[in-house]
């Protein structure tokens, strides 16, 4: 049996982006600041935390204030969740390829998001039924305190079990965790550069990992 490991964010999933950038912008128009994300930004700071937004488009503030208007974003998230539901959807391919692989092989996600907000987001794209409990993992990596990493996980994960092979599928080089007998796999949006790491392969389309099968 091989072992699939799954980012969320960019990967099995699209739409979100747009979600942070109208709350982004809403938010920064509650604070009374003339700065706004724009399309070309959304794209180059998707994946990164919600404060790091704030430290780009407003690098004169101080760190007390990125965190406070982070903390308000989370706040729209929840009193709207219409915005994001409108916004996010499966990604193409993404519950067919899952579907293949589940029937063999054991797979898991592991999410920058917290726990609660990951199984929302998998319940939006129907995708909870590959990833019941103990199957999905929230490292909740937007909180400024200590927090575990994807790797923290994923051998929280491997300790005492053993696969024959490793799959690790993701965006960002915080994905492309490094484990013994893995191949890693970087995806990109068509249209969207890759992100800069070292990956065995860089795919566009998810269905190219079924060659793992």
């Amino acid at each position: 049996m091989k072992l699939f490991i799954w980012d969320f964010h960019g990967t099995l999933e699209k739409g979100t982006e747009w979600a942070a950038y109208e709350i982004t912008n809403r938010v920064l128009h509650e604070y009374g600041y003339d700065q706004r994300m724009d399309e070309q930004l959304v794209h180059r700071l998707y994946g990164k935390k919600w404060y790091e937004y704030f430290i780009h488009l407003l690098p004169h503030e101080s760190k007390e204030t990125h965190i406070a208007l982070q903390k308000r974003c989370f706040e729209v998230d929840m009193e709207c969740p219409e915005i994001i539901e409108q916004a996010i959807k499966a990604n193409d391919h993404a519950a067919s390829v899952l579907a293949g692989i589940a029937s063999d092989h054991d797979q898991i996600l592991i999410s920058n998001t917290s726990q609660e907000r990951l199984r929302d987001f998998l319940h939006m794209t129907n995708l909870y039924e590959f990833f019941p409990e103990g199957k999905n993992f929230g490292a909740d990596a937007h909180r400024l305190e200590a927090h575990r990493s994807k790797q923290d996980v994923a051998d929280e994960y491997l300790n005492g079990r053993d696969f024959e092979k490793i799959v690790v599928v993701g965006d960002s080089p915080q994905d492309m965790i490094p484990l013994p007998n893995a191949v890693r796999y970087l995806y990109a949006h068509e249209g969207r550069e890759f992100k800069e790491c070292d990956a065995d392969y860089r795919i566009r389309d998810l269905r190219e990992v079924l060659r793992e099968l």
